[in-house]
């Protein structure tokens, strides 16, 4: 929701207009436009909508769902330390960039139905948050993982007395609110940071693929700490973390949210205008 709010902030009123009236064909539009209403008092309604949209992906997942895709939410391309080999991720025609690439495609063509095209924005705005968190981006394989660690879901870590998953510390980078107001304030705040001339990745890299690549950069080098980064398959034994590790994650997945804010945006741009 953060990176939606940063994404709709950088669309003009007449493209924030034309998102709205795409979303108004959403399956579940009332229940996206109404549920949490009239919490919080004064907020756009179009904005509302827009963040409400982000997570609905997630909402849906494994629900049995005729628009569930839920091996959309992650590439997965295999770590292998020391050297990390470039390897391609384990299933093309079913993981993010996959469903980015749907969800392109089904706005780009003016026959898609409306209820479609309101899907696939949906997806699009969540997947392209989804592919800038480095864990959607990586599993690690070594000699704790011979399996691969699902993107940090099977690898526990200790930031304080509590194990945890290291996929669920960096989903929860960003904040756990569920409060629509601090997601938007928080992106105001991100925003003013990162301004878009500041980010030289924008112009460096302009696909999904380039961006996901950016991402498994980013989990080898500062999520697994080049495999340096000690971790369990049980919460229980999870070791603790590094000095530091935490606050240092942090400020990598506000940056990693200020491009996927505004390559979201720049997305619609193309595919709404």
């Amino acid at each position: 929701m953060v990176i939606a709010a940063e994404a709709y902030r950088q669309l003009s009123p007449a493209l924030q207009a034309k998102v709205m009236d795409v979303l108004k064909a959403h399956p579940d539009y009332d229940k996206l436009a109404v549920a949490l209403r009239p919490e919080p008092p004064g907020m756009d309604l179009g904005m509302f909508v827009f963040m409400r949209a982000s997570t609905w992906p997630d909402e849906i997942r494994r629900q049995h769902e005729r628009y569930d895709h839920p091996h959309w939410h992650y590439v997965d391309y295999p770590l292998v330390p020391p050297a990390f080999p470039m390897k391609p991720g384990p299933t093309p025609t079913d993981d993010a960039l996959y469903g980015i690439g749907q969800s392109e495609e089904a706005l780009a063509d003016k026959d898609t139905s409306p209820e479609l095209r309101a899907v696939y924005l949906s997806y699009l705005i969540h997947l392209i948050g989804d592919l800038h968190q480095p864990l959607h981006c990586a599993s690690l394989f070594d000699e704790e993982f011979p399996q691969g660690d699902k993107g940090g879901n099977d690898f526990y870590v200790r930031p304080n007395s509590k194990g945890i998953k290291l996929h669920s510390l960096w989903d929860g980078l960003l904040g756990t609110s569920s409060k629509l107001n601090t997601h938007l304030d928080y992106a105001v705040e991100i925003e003013a940071r990162h301004p878009r001339n500041s980010l030289k990745e924008l112009k460096k890299h302009q696909t999904p693929k380039e961006w996901s690549l950016e991402s498994r950069a980013v989990a080898i080098e500062k999520a697994y700490v080049r495999g340096n980064l000690k971790g369990s398959t049980r919460a229980d034994s999870a070791p603790e973390l590094p000095d530091g590790y935490t606050k240092a994650a942090k400020t990598v997945a506000e940056r990693q949210a200020a491009l996927a804010g505004y390559r979201l945006s720049d997305e619609i741009r193309k595919y709404l205008r």
